[in-house]
C-alpha cells in the first residue's frame, strides 16, 4: 500500500473526527457482539475438541472471574465494599456505552432496591446472527454469560442481584438488573 494510499484509507475513515452518538452507539454496540461471538466460537471449540470438558461450566467460570474482575473496579472507585448499596452497585456498572447499546432504563435507585431495564441485548443479537435457537440462547444466557453479573455484585456484601426477567426468555420482557440490599 503506497503513501497515497495509506493517507486516503485514514481520510475516509476520519479517525480525527469525533464520532457522532449513533457512531458511538454502533461501534460498541459491534464491540459487545464480536465478545459474544468469540466466546461462542471458543464454548463450541471446547464441546468439539474436548467433549469430556464441561464447556458450560468453562465459560460460566470465566464469566464468574471476569465479573469479580469487574466488581473489584466497583470496590476501587467507592472505596470499600461494605459502602456499596444496591444504588452504588446499579451505578458502578452503568456506563454512557452500556446505557445506549442496551438500551437501559434506570427505573429505581434507593438505598434498598436499584432495577435498571435491559432493552436490547447485543449477545442475543449476536448469538440469534449465528444460528442459535431461542433455547441455546436462553442457556447462553442464563447458564453461562450472565454469570459476570452476579459475579460483579459479589464483593458487596450488603447486596444481592437477581434478573427476574431477560430478553434471553423470550417473553418480550427486558433483563430487569434488580439489586437490593440484604437483611
Amino acid at each position: 500500500m503506497s503513501k497515497e494510499e495509506i493517507k486516503a484509507f485514514m481520510d475516509a475513515s476520519r479517525i480525527t473526527e469525533p464520532a457522532t452518538v449513533e457512531e458511538f452507539h454502533q461501534a460498541v454496540k459491534d464491540a459487545y457482539k464480536d465478545r459474544t461471538r468469540q466466546v461462542y466460537f471458543i464454548w463450541r471449540k471446547l464441546k468439539e475438541l474436548y467433549p469430556e470438558v464441561d464447556a458450560n461450566r468453562v465459560i460460566r467460570e470465566g464469566s464468574w472471574d471476569f465479573g469479580l474482575y469487574q466488581g473489584q473496579k466497583i470496590v476501587e472507585k467507592f472505596g470499600d465494599a461494605e459502602k456499596i448499596g444496591p444504588k452504588e452497585a446499579l451505578l458502578g456498572q452503568t456506563s454512557r456505552g452500556g446505557l445506549l447499546v442496551f438500551e437501559q432504563e434506570i427505573q429505581e435507585l434507593e438505598d434498598n432496591r436499584a432495577v435498571k431495564i435491559f432493552n436490547c441485548c447485543p449477545h442475543c443479537e449476536a448469538l440469534r446472527e449465528l444460528g442459535c435457537s431461542p433455547e441455546e440462547i436462553k442457556m447462553f444466557c442464563r447458564d453461562m454469560l450472565g454469570h459476570c453479573d452476579y459475579a460483579i455484585c459479589e464483593p458487596f456484601p450488603n447486596v444481592e442481584i437477581d434478573f427476574p426477567t431477560t430478553i434471553a426468555d423470550g417473553e418480550g420482557k427486558g433483563c430487569a438488573m434488580t439489586i437490593t440490599r440484604k437483611k
